[in-house]
């Protein structure tokens, strides 16, 4: 008789273990797939609505996104030859703040520029959650979490209006999503891949760029140990830090009018850096709610029993890099604000990385573990309680933003205008600053040209020329009571947009002929018409300084 021999075990590496433990737990009654397939459109559904909201409101209380809108529509007619502006301007192609500015000034050209950046902010919000969902599929995280990536694209840089940084911020995940396969199997072809990545991400957004760059070199370094390998693989890395190098040069060098406090550094060391970090989707003090969703959030984890991704060191990377920027990045640099602090957005989807859902019963069971409907509802409750207050924020804004529009069509367009924003704060949203910039508006949709303006800041591609930027700088915007006639040369300015909800201070305008003829006013807002000392200097000529 032959003799049999017992076959060997086929003995699988431990991701494929992994993944057929999960398979196994993951083997669901028809009713529980019924539930997670409901779960799952309700999340889609949720999902498209919170980028529908971006289409709530005619002007979105964005403090910055006046400012936007006004650079892609004089960068627009600068290109078709149509501006009046020319003389007092230049474009700088050589700067981070490409992808969005022109993205919205493509679109600019079929549709207006308002409806141009909310299609723009409408596809990277949608992008940025996609990003999310992947790079959770990447390190194998849990799913239920997802809803965690929703509603921080909401939080301070919306707030704030910081356009450029919300659209890299899904280029940004795509390319740690690159970084992550690239740290795995650090293969040339994959290094130009990445290279031409990051190159690309550059141009959207610097601080995005470094923030990506600094996970990427995490990962790298977590999953390559051979210190060989390791420095080959940090090439790529490294050209784009010699680019880097450049820029700063060639603008630090003088080729640009050089902004007051631009070396400044403000570090902002109170308590602010710890509520901006556990309460990522409140902003001003009417955020009460905000907070108690943001802690509530924290906790989904711990409610649906899920347990830490160890299996996947690299999870715990993007959220290590984001603590540190919250540990040595200053709040305020090089003209820029709030560093540390924008970076808010990633906190819940990074937390949600490091969770992964827990396996198969003690025993070997592949009943997967059952949670009931207090736990299923604990995030999308959450969120649609979010959402929910968010839009209504934004349809009472619409209401609120009406008596702008009846001042601006009192104006003419072509004009130069100065902005004088005694009271900023917004009493629909709770928004202490929503229309700090608003007078820009009048620059984006009757191509007129309004100071304060970005123009006189780095980053932007449509620059003031050496020795033309005007007296008036940041300080009237952020304290409008400063406003001074003759010191702040208001002889240049048509009109005078301003909101006050108390009456001018005594003095404010000059008395006598060239005294500001009040055009319209409309609640809060007021345009004043400068007819009779109007400069007669050549057009984008300031007076000299004194």
């Amino acid at each position: 008789t032959q003799r049999r021999t017992a076959p060997q075990p086929v003995v699988l590496p431990a991701i494929e273990q992994r993944r057929l433990i999960r398979r196994a737990g993951s083997t669901d009654s028809g009713s529980d797939a019924g539930r997670d397939a409901t779960e799952r459109l309700a999340f889609l559904a949720t999902v498209l609505f919170a980028g529908a909201t971006f289409w709530l409101s005619p002007r979105l209380p964005m403090l910055d996104l006046p400012q936007h809108a006004a650079q892609v529509a004089i960068w627009r007619d600068l290109l078709q030859g149509t501006s009046e502006w020319q003389p007092l301007l230049h474009i700088d192609y050589f700067t981070p703040y490409l992808l969005g500015d022109g993205l919205a000034l493509l679109l600019s050209s079929i549709m207006p520029v308002s409806a141009a950046l909310k299609v723009v902010l409408t596809v990277a919000y949608y992008g940025f959650v996609g990003a999310c969902v992947l790079l959770r599929q990447r390190v194998e995280g849990d799913k239920r979490l997802d809803w965690l990536f929703i509603p921080g694209f909401f939080g301070l840089a919306y707030a704030l209006g910081f356009y450029e940084f919300l659209v890299a911020a899904p280029v940004g995940l795509l390319f740690i999503l690159l970084a992550c396969r690239y740290a795995d199997r650090p293969a040339p072809g994959l290094a130009i891949v990445l290279c031409l990545a990051d190159l690309a991400l550059f141009f959207a957004h610097g601080l995005v760029f470094l923030f990506a760059n600094a996970i990427g070199v995490g990962f790298l370094l977590l999953r390559q140990r051979q210190a060989a390998v390791a420095l080959a693989a940090l090439l790529p890395y490294a050209a784009l830090g010699v680019w880097c190098l450049a820029y700063s040069l060639i603008h630090l060098g003088g080729e640009i009018d050089t902004p007051r406090g631009w070396l400044e550094i403000g570090w902002g060391w109170d308590f602010s850096r710890i509520s901006s970090l556990v309460q990522p989707l409140a902003v001003f003090e009417a955020d009460g709610l905000f907070t108690v969703i943001s802690l509530l959030m924290f906790g989904a984890p711990f409610v649906l029993d899920a347990r830490l991704n160890r299996h996947q060191t690299v999870a715990f990377v993007p959220i290590s890099v984001t603590l540190l920027v919250w540990l040595a990045v200053p709040s305020l640099t090089m003209n820029a604000s709030f560093i540390y602090q924008r970076f808010s957005l990633f906190i819940l989807p990074f937390y949600a990385l490091v969770f992964c859902q827990a396996g198969p019963m003690a025993g070997g069971s592949s009943q997967k573990p059952r949670y009931g409907v207090v736990k299923r509802l604990w995030l999308p409750l959450l969120c649609w309680a979010f959402l929910a207050m968010h839009a209504q924020r934004l349809l009472t804004f619409a209401q609120e933003s009406v008596a702008f529009d009846e001042v601006l069509m009192a104006t003419e367009p072509g004009h130069r205008a100065l902005g004088l924003i005694l009271d900023p704060a917004s009493a629909a949203t709770g928004h202490l600053y929503a229309y700090l910039h608003f007078p820009l508006w009048y620059q984006a949709e009757k191509s007129g040209f309004v100071d304060f303006n970005f123009a006189g800041l780095p980053p932007q591609i449509v620059r003031f020329r050496i020795g033309r930027a005007p007296v008036v700088t940041d300080r009237i915007a952020l304290d409008a009571r400063e406003f001074d006639w003759a010191s702040h040369q208001a002889g240049i300015y048509r009109y005078f947009f301003v909101r006050h909800t108390a009456p001018l201070p005594a003095g404010y305008f000059p008395s006598g002929l060239c005294t500001p003829v009040l055009l319209r006013a409309a609640g809060p807002w007021s345009v004043f018409e400068n007819l009779n000392c109007l400069s007669t200097l050549p057009l984008g000529t300031p007076p000299p300084r004194e």
